[in-house]
Formats: C-alpha cells, structure tokens, sequence
C-alpha cells in the first residue's frame, strides 16, 4: 500500500489523493516503451534509502517541491510554478501539471537492487519553463557521475555482470557514489519493472554463480 505523507525534507504537506493516484497510475507503466512517451526520463543506480542522492539535489533546490510518497517512490509537485490539472475525470494530468515523478531504488529477492528513475512528466516541457530549466539542471548534474552502464555498441561496461533482468535495457544507468561503491562490491541490480518471472530467472542464474537467490 503507499505510504500517507510526504519523505522527509522539502515542504511539510498533507499528500493529497490526487498525487497518490498519479504515482499509482505510473507505477504501472514503468516498462521501457511507456517511459518512452514520457517527456524525459533519467535512469540511476543508487543504495535503497529514503534521503539518497537524488532527493538530496531535489531538497535543496530554492524552491524544493512538495514529496508525496507513492508505491515506487514520489510524485514531486511545483506548487509555486504552477497549478495541478485534473482530467476530466478528476485524475491529475502529469503532462500538464509541473509534476516530476521519482522512482526510488528498493530491495528484491534479499540481495537484489533495483535501478531508480526520474520521470520529468510535462509535455511540451516549454509551457513550463522553470520545469524546464530545472530539467537541465537535473541533467547536468546526474551527467556529472560516471556511467554504470552505456548502452552505446562497444562501450566499455566493466560491470555489466551485475546488472541483470532487464536493467540495461532502459539506456544509460548512471552511477551514483552509493551505487558505484555497491557495484564495486559485488551488488546485482535489476530494473524496476522486473516482475517475478524476471526475477526467478535472475536467481536461477545467480545460483549457478554460487550466489543465494531465493
């Protein structure tokens, strides 16, 4: 079930059900081809937490967005660039709305983690230029970090053996220092889309590599 309030840091708020409803919707299209429609998506690898690396850069921009906790993460709302707009049948509308939708590394199987997402929802991101501009910024600075995984032909990816199910297939992973040092250690990583017929295969693989997966 999603949590009833805000992650802590950025503003206190009581989560309103229409922000639950849009992190639950978007839980649900989370597969490869679905964020391809979305306005712009950037896919990290990062330790499990409620006060990561991300969250840490959305907290301390000037004017941070309101955190409603969600399944898989956070829908982040910009209350003061603009307002929330429903469809007609009362459910927020993420194109037209300064709403970005972040998705949190969690645990699978015991040893497994799942990449996370940032989902910038507004499209054309030009009715909303501050949206934009954060979105640059956002893009700027996760580029700053090294590549976990560059999907480009004969890229050098010294720890793609770590990273199963369908995780290199969402583009560039990019490495946060969290994620970095647990790939360094020996972490597997699986998307977070990966159902449990995915992840039965990943541990029956790595059972062959001698690691307990169950």
């Amino acid at each position: 079930a999603d949590a009833a309030g805000p992650l802590t840091g950025g503003k206190s708020m009581t989560a309103p059900d229409p922000l639950r409803t849009l992190g639950c919707r978007l839980a649900a299209k989370l597969s490869v081809r679905d964020c391809r429609d979305m306005t712009e998506t950037f896919h990290f690898i990062a330790a499990p937490s409620s006060a990561g690396e991300v969250q840490a850069w959305v907290r301390a921009l000037p004017h941070p967005p309101e955190e409603t906790v969600t399944l898989r993460g956070a829908v982040l709302y910009f209350r003061e660039i603009g307002p929330l707009v429903l469809n007609q049948d009362g459910s927020p509308d993420g194109a037209r709305s300064p709403v970005v939708n972040l998705v949190l590394p969690t645990v699978r199987r015991d040893i497994l983690w799942t990449t996370g997402a940032v989902h910038f929802l507004t499209k054309p991101v030009s009715q909303y230029p501050e949206i934009a501009k954060i979105r640059r910024a956002f893009a700027a600075w996760i580029a700053s970090h090294p590549l976990a995984y560059d999907p480009h032909r004969n890229a050098e990816n010294a720890f793609a053996y770590y990273l199963e199910g369908t995780s290199p297939n969402s583009g560039p992973l990019f490495g946060l220092p969290s994620g970095m040092k647990a790939l360094s250690s020996g972490r597997y990583f699986v998307a977070e889309s990966d159902n449990e017929h995915v992840l039965d295969r990943v541990c029956r693989t790595l059972r062959l590599r001698g690691v307990e997966c169950r």
